[in-house]
């Protein structure tokens, strides 16, 4: 494609003082603190956004001895191994010191150029094939900085540069309130369903036309109220072998939260035959996984289609009158949470078995009680998902904008 005059196509490493990464401090995870120099890692650089929230931070001893790792207001951070790889952002302003581990590359730019205007291309479609095709490292994909410097980029002058950073800042800001309204709404739906759910005082309160009585509520085991089954076969090459909806222990994960809204998986008649078919009202429970804090993730089943499940997953049906849905929020509370991160078996693979999923106690209500927190919880999560398109779209909008400013297509005045 032909640029527009004063433009050029450079290689990323033509105007950079510092392609680098940094490196984890003497002593690993054990000499991080809650308090003192941000030491900022993979999962802290979202796209177009540094995530200080949930960073670890070292002290200023350590600091000191990592000099090579620090990172300063407008360098930009590419993360370059693992899952996350591609993801980049500006250090704002209003961090003036920090360091980065080695999953993260420092990027410093020459003052000819704006670093939001080469952020905003290295998150765009084409920087990012460019990064598909030049990571290594099989499982855990990774770039080495000599690839980083010969990726190529449109540049435009410095005034039409910053021009295009700032029509785009207008999105980014449209696109973090988006994602502050979603964190809020999360917020909203952990604090109540801790009120409807977790709190198991003797309270009484109306919620729209049941009256919610904690004191009558059954502490029951889970083999008390109901059996279980396993799933089986549908490996991944099956998943997308016919028409007929499944769910595989990964997407428990990955994919679904509570309760089944739609599937991913179809599978055809012959892999079905060995499967394990569904009933309306199934609980699945993922038996296996990395984790003791995620082991025995829960989804309700609430649909009336023919549906399979796959291996690796536990399958328990209720005998009693429950209503699915509210079982399926709470058995991924905290509470419930806690006692399956006791009952997790084993080290680099956790497994948790049918039988001491059946030991899970919980506090059952009336039918009717269930049924109305179920509806509750449920209309947040149909808020979520309503604010969660909306982002979708917003995020395409602006990469269909990056497309047509960062080739100059389309110019800025």
């Amino acid at each position: 494609m032909t640029l527009p005059n004063g433009w050029k196509k450079v290689k990323l490493g033509d105007f950079c003082e510092k392609i680098g990464s940094g490196s984890t401090p003497k002593g690993g995870r054990e000499v991080y603190l809650t308090s003192g120099i941000p030491i900022i890692r993979s999962q802290n650089v979202l796209n177009g956004l540094l995530n200080l929230q949930d960073v670890a931070c070292i002290s200023e001893e350590q600091h000191e001895k990592m000099k090579g790792t620090w990172v300063y207001p407008d360098d930009i951070l590419l993360n370059i191994t693992g899952a996350s790889i591609g993801r980049s952002c500006v250090v704002p302003q209003s961090v003036k010191t920090a360091n980065v581990n080695q999953h993260v590359c420092i990027i410093r730019l020459k003052n000819s150029t704006d670093s939001k205007y080469v952020c905003n291309v290295i998150l765009s479609d084409e920087f990012q094939k460019q990064i598909e095709l030049l990571s290594v490292g099989g499982g855990r994909q990774g770039l080495n900085f000599q690839q980083i410097a010969s990726m190529q980029i449109a540049l435009p002058p410095i005034e039409e540069q910053r021009k295009i950073a700032a029509t785009l800042s207008v999105w980014d800001s449209v696109i973090e309130k988006m994602e502050k309204l979603i964190e809020a709404k999360i917020v909203q739906k952990k604090s109540l369903t801790c009120k409807l759910i977790e709190n198991h005082n003797d309270v009484k309160f109306k919620l729209g036309n049941v009256t919610i009585d904690k004191s009558k509520w059954k502490k029951k085991s889970l083999k008390e109220i109901g059996s279980f089954s396993k799933g089986q076969g549908i490996k991944r090459d099956d998943a997308l072998s016919g028409n007929i909806a499944a769910v595989r222990y990964g997407e428990i994960y990955t994919t679904h939260n509570d309760y089944i809204k739609e599937f991913h998986s179809f599978i055809s008649e012959d892999v079905a035959k060995k499967s394990k078919l569904l009933k309306k009202g199934d609980l699945l429970f993922s038996c296996s996984g990395e984790t003791k804090e995620d082991i025995g993730k829960c989804v309700a089943f609430v649909s009336d289609i023919v549906a399979y499940a796959g291996g690796d997953i536990i399958i328990f049906s209720p005998q009693i009158e429950c209503d699915s849905k509210y079982l399926g929020f709470l058995l991924n509370s905290p509470s419930i949470s806690k006692q399956k991160y006791g009952l997790g078996q084993g080290d680099s693979i956790v497994h948790i078995s049918a039988e001491s999923i059946g030991r899970l106690t919980v506090f059952l209500p009336s039918y009717p009680e269930q049924k109305v927190i179920a509806d509750v919880l449920s209309a947040i999560d149909d808020e979520l998902a309503l604010l969660k398109q909306q982002l979708e779209n917003y995020k395409k909008q602006k990469q269909g904008l990056m497309q047509k400013l960062l080739t100059g297509q389309w110019r800025v005045k």
